[in-house]
């Protein structure tokens, strides 16, 4: 995991539901353990609070002209941890959103080439500037590494 050098630029503190509010949107890849690229995108994201639970609704195109759309629900808690789910997860992701960054571990259904493949994901959220979160995304499949996601999040 990335350790947050002290001496590093100084960013903001992250509150990831109040980033995620409103239209924003991601350009990423996935790149595979030897480091080529199979697929990238842009995705367009809209955020909003639904109750108490906050919606990330979230649009993608992909490179080979695929499209996909995913509704994902965030529970937060008073201590910064939080719960995900969509409609791909078998069960709600933890994660925990601290003053620099937000964690988040989670399984996902994902389509890879025609079948259903379930995946394990890691990431990490870093807010750069008020306009910018960048994102990497440890992918795994059965506990071995098969991959990353790199995504750059920008406020519309």
């Amino acid at each position: 995991m990335l350790q947050r050098n002290p001496d590093s630029i100084a960013m903001p503190a992250f509150n990831m539901a109040g980033y995620f509010e409103g239209r924003t949107r991601a350009w990423g890849m996935f790149e595979t353990i030897t480091g080529k690229v199979k697929k990238s995108f842009v995705a367009d994201i809209e955020g909003r609070w639904d109750g108490r639970d906050f919606l990330l609704e979230e649009d993608f195109t992909f490179s080979d002209g695929e499209k996909e759309s995913r509704v994902w629900r965030l529970k937060f808690s008073d201590d910064g941890s939080f719960q995900a789910s969509c409609a791909d997860t078998p069960s709600p992701g933890k994660g925990v959103v601290t003053a620099m960054r937000g964690d988040l571990a989670y399984s996902m259904a994902l389509r890879v080439g025609g079948k259903k493949v379930m995946l394990s994901f890691s990431d990490l959220f870093y807010q750069i500037d008020e306009n910018t979160v960048l994102n990497r995304a440890k992918v795994k499949k059965f506990g071995i590494p098969v991959g990353q996601v790199l995504i750059s999040f920008r406020k519309a």
